[in-house]
């Protein structure tokens, strides 16, 4: 890197909003995949003028690549700088701008803590409904670059059913508007939903206003296991099917169900059956205690080994955090796990779920599944062992053949994660050289010298 460029972020930024020491830019060289790519320099804005200047020395400078970067939790390897160059960090980007309590929006900085967000609009009595596994420590610019789902899908949507409007720097270093504060809006092509997802690959975002809702005042949980997958699926039918339908359904496995009760020695966790609902009910005490009982009902219906309900928080805590503790739980499986999140149609999912046991069959490898049962979106976890090169090759092997029948089942690539690094080379199962060239062109036109995130998605 041109060592001009960084006197010059410097100068516009202050010696203490650039970082440019190797021991610095380990810190943002990775994140939560396996692998890592060393940025040049690490830039703090704090607005969308100084963004704006960033990129437009980046282009001054022989078209230096940057990357938007916000937890670095991501699992599609989206914060990576692949090429080097500069890593634009939100962090100090982090504030609540406005609450419009009237219109029910509010507008925040992308560096904003997803966590810190629900807890401040929970004090005020509202309610942000994304809530990503990562929710914890993920921003919401992240969430946003990815189209974050989570377990309230199922009810309430993903991220970009939340995103009214953005500002937005471009790889031009153009500041510009997208959306409003407006229910309906319906002037010229929808490039708020565009950037909804875009991975970071078409700008920088440096406002975000989200719808919000009333906060539900209550909830109520119920765990619910069953030996034969067939009955499971059809009890998770039936509850899909009522107008009340769940705030959350989520599944388990057999190996991730034995995983986490590995870790949690708590009485409600002592589950037994092959598959695991978790489900969840809100609204006002009256319609939870109605919706939980037709819950029941339905779910007894086709036979489940286990049951359990309680409407106290700190069961609701056990069940949530034993939830949140799978992913690090397999780790009992192997020490290197390859993540897909597919998604399938719903009335797919056991089909793609014998097809997993076949896989893990078939390599003699660990394949543990579980997910947002409610949207079809499962987590396939391939474990291995870093140090078997022939485990690892099979483990290749299962993970084109599992994103290869998710397609095939009108699936896609990823439900949330992103494409990024991770997927891009399997693109091609999906989508033709047509289709491809359109996304490139999308981009040309928001990033013409290709500097914003470049190696992403293609």
């Amino acid at each position: 890197m041109d060592k001009k460029l960084i006197s010059e972020f410097e100068s516009l930024l202050g010696k203490d909003r650039v970082l440019s020491e190797t021991e610095e830019l380990l810190c943002y060289s990775y994140d939560a995949t396996s692998k890592d790519f060393m940025p040049e320099v690490v830039v703090f804005p704090l607005n969308a003028e100084e963004i704006s200047k960033i990129v437009k020395l980046c282009l001054k400078y022989n078209n230096t690549p940057i990357v938007g970067r916000g937890s670095g939790s991501g699992f599609s390897g989206g914060s990576l700088p692949l090429k080097g160059g500069v890593v634009v960090s939100f962090t100090k980007m982090n504030r609540i701008l406005e609450l419009d309590e009237e219109n029910m929006f509010v507008t925040v900085e992308p560096g904003i803590i997803n966590a810190d967000l629900k807890s401040y609009l929970s004090e005020k009595g509202y309610f942000y409904p994304p809530d990503p596994a990562s929710y914890e420590f993920s921003t919401i610019g992240g969430n946003v670059a990815e189209c974050s789902g989570g377990p309230s899908a199922v009810k309430y949507g993903v991220t970009k059913d939340y995103v009214a409007a953005l500002e937005v720097i471009t790889g031009e270093g153009e500041i510009m508007h997208t959306g409003s504060k407006t229910v309906k809006n319906v002037s010229g092509y929808n490039l708020t939903q565009l950037f909804a997802g875009s991975e970071g690959t078409l700008g920088l975002f440096s406002k975000i206003t989200l719808k919000i809702l009333s906060k539900p005042k209550e909830k109520s949980l119920i765990l619910a296991s069953y030996d034969d997958i067939n009955k499971g699926f059809k009890a998770a039918i039936s509850l899909l099917k009522l107008r009340n339908r769940p705030s959350m359904l989520e599944f388990m496995d057999k190996f991730s169900i034995e995983s986490v009760k590995s870790i949690f020695k708590s009485d409600i966790i002592k589950i037994t059956g092959k598959f695991l609902f978790i489900i969840e009910a809100d609204g006002y005490k009256e319609e939870v205690e109605k919706s939980i009982g037709e819950y029941k009902k339905i779910l007894e219906e086709f036979s489940p080994v286990f049951l359990f309900a309680s409407e106290k928080s700190e069961d609701k805590k056990v069940i949530m955090d034993a939830r949140k503790a799978i992913s690090p739980s397999l780790r009992k499986y192997g020490d290197l796990k390859i993540n897909n999140d597919i998604a399938v149609p719903i009335n797919k999912i056991p089909e793609m779920l014998a097809f997993l046991e076949e896989t893990s069959k078939k390599y003699g490898i660990p394949v543990i599944n579980f997910g947002h049962f409610g949207d079809g979106n499962i987590h396939v976890n391939i474990m291995l062992d870093k140090s078997n090169a022939e485990m690892s090759e099979k483990g290749g092997k299962a993970k084109y053949d599992v994103l290869k029948k998710a397609v095939e089942l009108g699936g896609s690539l990823s439900g949330e994660h992103g494409i990024g690094l991770e997927k891009k080379e399997f693109m091609k199962l999906k989508y033709d050289a047509y289709y491809m060239n359109l996304l490139k062109n999308i981009k040309k036109v928001f990033d013409p010298q290709n500097i914003i995130n470049p190696g992403k998605i293609f």
